[in-house]
């Protein structure tokens, strides 16, 4: 029987996300096992330093966390190749908690509306419009508008209620 191969630095990436994600799933809100959970990622990163995946994944437990300059930090080493729209999102959010509504954040949002945007999708989601939203687009109505239209199955209550609140209160929520 041959040996399963194994990288020379050691498991892929996949390892220790699917570890992480199991270890997340048995964490809910349990600090201690959450920080088992970034302790997973600190090894993945430790073997695979510029893992976008990993990278991500951490900086979004990071920032639900509250450590928002390690979320920062994670989120500036990513290209802005290697990070899904969500995770352009989570960093303009991040960096706007951090720094307050700037020049720089403003046009953050833009970049990400503008990949929403070219996303062929049939209509706007709740991202694209709080993206919108806090690049404080001229766009903003005309899709909030198309999406209460929709029958996008994400469309509810809470969500609705946190489009309409003002940009301070709407960062806290998501980034309390």
């Amino acid at each position: 029987m041959r040996p399963c191969y194994s990288p020379p630095n050691g498991e892929p990436p996949a390892h220790y996300q699917e570890r992480a994600s199991a270890a997340l799933v048995e964490a809910r809100e349990d600090m201690q096992q959450l920080e088992e959970v970034l302790t997973i990622y600190a090894e993945g990163l430790e073997q695979h330093p510029n893992d976008p995946a990993l990278l991500s994944n951490r900086a979004q437990l990071l920032a639900s966390l509250g450590r928002y300059e390690e979320a920062k930090s994670d989120l500036d080493v990513l290209q802005e190749g290697e990070l899904h729209v969500e995770g352009m999102l989570l960093r303009c959010m991040v960096h706007e908690r951090l720094e307050e509504a700037t020049a720089e954040t403003l046009a953050c949002y833009e970049e990400v509306e503008n990949a929403y945007a070219s996303d062929a999708s049939d209509h706007p989601d709740a991202n694209h419009i709080l993206a919108a939203r806090l690049a404080e687009s001229p766009e903003v109505e005309a899709l909030l508008r198309e999406w209460r239209e929709s029958d996008d199955p994400m469309k509810n209550l809470m969500l609705e209620e946190m489009l309409e609140m003002n940009r301070e209160e709407l960062i806290r929520q998501l980034l309390p």
